[in-house]
């Protein structure tokens, strides 16, 4: 039995309904915290309280809306009264596809919950995070530490969370409040089975003749995807729960092959890397 080390420690989880963000809200129960699992529809509270300890609540918490983020955090301030330990930003949306071929209400939305989700979650909650001296994790991606084609709206979002655990990091500073980005690569969740139906959704919508024009970078990316090595969403858990309880938090923490692919690529000089992925989508240096 995994040992309970910390009762009475209170940490927000959001996006947990599935994938990465309800391994994780399982894990930090197992370990003994009081969590609040963030879902957006009271329906999938039911799955986490069949595996989880009365410990576990979950918490409507949908970050886009600011009535529900304020109404989560009455309810947390209610039982958290030596403030929050820990607030996990996991909630988040994928999309891919060239950029001329992706729906512009599409990268809105996307950047509503990637980026102003993280922003106003972490804003409300802050008070409690600094009466706690709490942590705040951010959860990443590779493609917040390299943009590559194909995921130009998808890497603007994740860039834009590891601007905001930088930021933070230091801003927060002088009220010991810590802050963490893990970074993921590509996880055994419900989330790739989505990105294979959005992709075949944005090839049916987009017009004919400028799907033709991406063919090449969508057949490369498409079979680059299937054959990435994956981690379960488990060892992703692991992970966050080791930024939640590590002594001295790392910055970042990488997780994952292609998490830790992409790291180094993004240490090579730009013209060597514009030159290497141009070579392996198009099988030449496309003349500018």
């Amino acid at each position: 039995m995994t040992e309970k080390i910390h009762d009475q420690r209170v940490v927000v989880v959001t996006g947990a309904s599935t994938g990465i963000g309800r391994a994780t809200a399982l894990l930090l129960d197992e370990l003994g915290f009081h969590v609040f699992a963030g879902i957006r529809k009271s329906e999938d509270g039911d799955p986490l309280g069949e595996l989880s300890s009365e410990r576990l609540e979950p918490l409507l918490l949908d970050v886009t809306d600011e009535e529900m983020v304020t109404a989560a955090v009455t309810r947390v301030k209610a039982v958290a009264p030596k403030g929050l330990y820990g607030l996990v930003n996991n909630a988040g949306l994928s999309l891919n596809g060239p950029l001329e071929l992706v729906d512009v209400t599409a990268m809105r939305q996307l950047l509503d919950v990637n980026v102003l989700g993280v922003l106003s979650v972490t804003k409300a909650f802050l008070p409690l995070l600094r009466q706690g001296r709490g942590r705040i994790v951010n959860v990443s991606s590779g493609h917040g530490l390299l943009a590559i084609p194909d995921k130009s709206a998808y890497a603007a979002s994740k860039f834009a969370v590891q601007a905001i655990s930088d930021s933070l990091r230091v801003e927060l500073l002088p009220f010991g409040v810590q802050v963490s980005s893990v970074v993921v690569g590509k996880v055994e969740t419900e989330v790739l089975g989505k990105i294979e139906a959005s992709r075949q959704k944005l090839l049916a919508s987009a017009p004919p003749e400028k799907v033709n024009l991406y063919r090449p970078l969508l057949e490369y990316f498409d079979a680059d995807v299937k054959d990435l090595p994956s981690i379960p969403a488990k060892q992703a858990a692991a992970v966050l729960a080791r930024a939640l309880t590590d002594t001295r938090p790392k910055r970042r923490y990488l997780v994952g092959p292609g998490a830790r692919k992409m790291s180094i690529l993004s240490h090579f000089p730009a013209g060597m890397r514009d030159q290497m992925l141009a070579k392996a989508i198009y099988g030449r240096v496309p003349r500018a």
